[in-house]
């Protein structure tokens, strides 16, 4: 068994403090909603049965009444030599080649393996270890790794690495000063260079030596980034959070197909010929750098199944456009009659699985849900499904929904537009290709688990879920008649969630049935997308979009300046006031009434609004909370960094900062960022320095306590920081940026304020204020005994 490519798991403006207070609740309560809701304990499923015996209701005949293949045919239907397990490569990961992806196409159940995106533009975030390239390496005889699959585009085939080559030794050249004995490491089996593969680093040279066809090798790869793996096998995402479950995990390939129904067959024979398809190797009967014909041929059914997998080239120009539409790849199903009579057969292909969950620990994604008003509000996972029918409006099914089997089959009989699995920044979605956009192709849509249900509820939103999609049965005609055979295409799209790109793919060409509907900002869109519009402008300026928050910010905090100054005036005024209205409270403590209306009189001679401090809020909470939608959602945030992406601090304004990674001394719930305080593998600086200056602006104009009531108050305030603390420790490092440049401004523009000073006169004038407070009879005594003295001096 081939030994798969294994990953490292994750390394581990001022307001009055009435209104403050509010403030800070309010934004508080709001990230808390956002960014911790809770999720509904899933029940534990059992494993689920082996794919191959997966067989839904149809036309079975029973199995004593008639046998599988009529006598006439029985000698005549020949089986194919058995076929070799192999690999085939389709496209390229050179970022600079004609190829948006590599597709690894194993012909062992004759589906896809792995997708890899080759743009520098979509690389792994979790892994950052140096790439080499998909070798399905296994264990050779008489010790080394052996070689059987070498990607176009990758190092291992830039080195000149070639099938069936057996590795040796490996040794990882740092640096042209270091010795190359101390990184040498002896390669036994397949397993030691994954290991010394996963040591080494980007830009690193590595030596491989060992043996071809008996002949010493030795060769010099180049490493890189990993690029993205858009579907891969299930166990390599598991690992990233469950290490233990990974090392037993079973994992099943993408866009298999296997049989729903065969007529003349029993239940029987069409379980066996599903084992067959999915677990024995097909033929191999063309291939091309683009494309490959496999065939497996089911002689007991009387039937062959041929599948075409095929990648597009981008032509030169368009190469460097990330919006033109060349990433999908097509398939197309054959399904051919081998009998002297006719069949009626269906038949269901399986949609993509194994999709990223990268961010795992931090990420949270929103859905359209079913068209409810609460519908975006369910917890959607990190890939769910969607599904659209021609002339209806796009359905999201959350992965903890499809998981616990709540989602019940689709269609019956309505013409699909597409279906398929949503991620947060990409996507794949299998569209039909018809003549007619209201043919109906397929019976039935299904959204279900591609692999064994996630036993924990903690879980739910990292379920490996896909589609199914059933033919209608179809008539096959006798063999080697024109209608012995038929064929259906797909298109599927398998890239990321970029607006333009989603909007040029369309089923049946249809503009009103495009991709489009897939890219879904939530209640704040409005918001998000002339935030995202003026980001994108600022980094075409300045090639930064760490640089382009802090240009946001300053436009947003500038066109609030007016009313943001008028703010701080205010504080300034309150403070100011502060005595007088201390005074107005002493006076009426048992009438609230005169209390109030005294203040309302104080508040209109000194043109004072204390409400006017909540406008700044009201303004910036849709700022804040569309910068938030436009960093879960637009694909081109992602991977940006605000120094570079040659260091793990900051290399992704989408995510936490990643100052320092603590998972080596936390435990793997923590790493995994269940709960409150699961604050993940990494220590995050940005959130800190955002509370910080919070506490700053609190200490620095928030006037001293005059009573236990604001002294209480403020010490609320203090806490609820604290707290926001927590809720800020896994935000985008993007919206920590914002809220630091925003708070530097606000420190700025209230230090541009004269300090509060008391009013003129030190009391308001009783002639205008029913509220002057009469001295005591200790202060009359002791003015009158300064009035005497000052007499007793002028006599003199």
């Amino acid at each position: 068994m081939d030994i798969q490519q294994r990953r490292p798991t994750p390394r581990g403006g001022q307001q009055p403090q009435d209104q403050r207070f509010f403030l800070i609740l309010l934004m508080s309560l709001g990230i808390f909603m956002l960014m911790n809701s809770m999720f509904a304990p899933a029940p534990v499923q059992e494993k689920p049965d082996d794919k191959a015996a997966d067989i839904v209701e149809g036309p079975q005949r029973d199995a004593e009444a008639e046998p599988d293949i009529p006598a006439d045919d029985a000698g005549t239907i020949e089986d194919d030599a058995p076929a070799r397990a192999e690999h085939i490569a389709l496209g390229s990961v050179d970022p600079a080649g004609a190829y948006r992806m590599l597709l690894t196409v194993n012909n062992v159940g004759g589906a896809i393996e792995r997708v890899e995106l080759s743009s520098d533009n979509f690389r792994d975030l979790d892994d950052r270890s140096g790439y080499l390239g998909q070798l399905a390496l296994t264990d050779a005889e008489g010790g080394g790794a052996l070689v059987n699959y070498v990607g176009p585009g990758t190092p291992a085939a830039e080195a000149g690495l070639q099938v069936g080559d057996i590795i040796t030794q490996g040794i990882i050249n740092s640096s042209a000063s270091s010795s190359p004995a101390s990184r040498e490491q002896p390669i036994a089996d397949a397993h030691d260079l994954l290991r010394l593969l996963d040591r080494a680093r980007p830009r690193q040279t590595i030596s491989l030596i060992g043996n071809r066809n008996g002949d010493d090798l030795s060769l010099t790869a180049k490493l890189r980034r990993q690029p993205l793996d858009l579907m891969r096998p299930e166990a390599e995402n598991v690992r990233l959070h469950s290490p233990n479950l990974a090392e037993e995990y079973a994992s099943v390939p993408s866009f298999f197909v296997r049989l729903k129904s065969v007529s003349g067959s029993n239940a029987a024979a069409v379980v066996e010929a599903n084992r067959e398809l999915l677990e024995e190797p097909w033929t191999v009967d063309q291939r091309d750098d683009e494309a490959v014909t496999l065939r497996q041929r089911l002689p007991k059914l009387g039937l062959e199944v041929v599948k075409r997998f095929t990648v597009v080239q981008t032509p030169e120009a368009e190469r460097k456009n990330e919006a033109h539409p060349s990433y999908h790849f097509d398939i197309s199903v054959e399904l051919r009659n081998l009998r002297t009579e006719s069949q009626t057969v269906a038949y269901e292909l399986e949609g993509p699985n194994g999709m990223p969950i990268e961010g795992f620990w931090f990420a949270n994604k929103i859905g359209r849900g079913d068209g409810s008003f609460f519908g975006d509000w369910g917890s959607f996972g990190l890939r769910d499904v969607v599904v659209r029918f021609v002339d209806d409006r796009l359905t999201q099914f959350a992965s903890s929904t499809v998981a616990d089997g709540d989602v019940k089959p689709m269609g019956q009989g309505r013409p699909l537009a597409f279906a398929g699995v949503d991620s947060q920044y990409f996507a794949s979605i299998v569209i039909p290709r018809k003549a007619n956009l209201t043919d109906v192709r397929t019976a039935e849509v299904r959204a279900e688990l591609a692999t064994e249900k996630l036993p924990n509820s903690d879980q739910s939103r990292w379920q490996n879920v896909t589609v199914v999609l059933e033919s209608e049965p179809t008539i096959l005609g006798a063999a080697e008649s024109d209608s012995a055979s038929v064929t259906d295409d797909y298109r599927v799209f398998a890239g990321p969630k970029l607006p333009e790109l989603l909007q040029a793919y369309a089923a049946g060409d249809d503009p009103n049935h495009t991709l489009h509907d897939v890219l879904y900002y939530g209640w704040f869109g409005w918001a998000a997308k002339p935030m995202l519009w003026l980001l994108h402008t600022f980094n075409g300026l300045v090639g930064n979009y760490g640089i382009a928050i802090i240009m946001l910010t300053v436009c947003v905090r500038g066109a609030m300046f007016p009313i943001s100054r008028q703010t701080a005036k205010n504080m300034v005024k309150m403070q100011e006031l502060k005595p007088e209205i201390d005074r107005i409270a002493e006076r009426y403590k048992e009438d609230m009434q005169k209390r109030s209306q005294a203040q309302q009189e104080l508040f209109r001679k000194h043109n004072y609004n204390p409400a006017a401090g909540c406008l700044p809020l009201f303004i910036q909470l849709p700022i804040f909370m569309g910068l938030y939608r436009a960093l879960a959602v637009d694909v081109e945030l992602r991977q940006a960094p605000l120094i570079s992406d040659a260091i793990r601090f900051c290399s992704n304004l989408a995510a936490p900062d990643m100052f320092l990674d603590w998972s080596a001394y936390m435990p793997q719930w923590m790493n995994n960022g269940v709960g409150i305080f699961g604050f993940g593998p990494y220590f995050n600086l940005l959130p800190l320095v955002t509370v910080a200056l919070f506490l700053l602006q609190q200490k620095m104009f928030m006037p001293e306590p005059t009573n236990d009531q604001m002294r209480m108050q403020q010490q609320m305030m203090k806490y609820m920081m604290l707290f926001m603390g927590l809720m800020f420790f896994k935000v985008p490092s993007g919206l920590c940026i914002y809220f630091i440049a925003s708070s530097l401004w606000g420190i700025a523009e209230r230090k541009m304020l004269p300090k509060p000073t008391p009013p003129a006169g030190g009391a308001i004038s009783p002639k205008t204020s029913p509220v002057k407070t009469p001295p005591s009879s200790n202060g009359a005594a002791k003015a009158k005994a300064a009035a005497k003295r000052a007499k007793g001096k002028k006599r003199k």
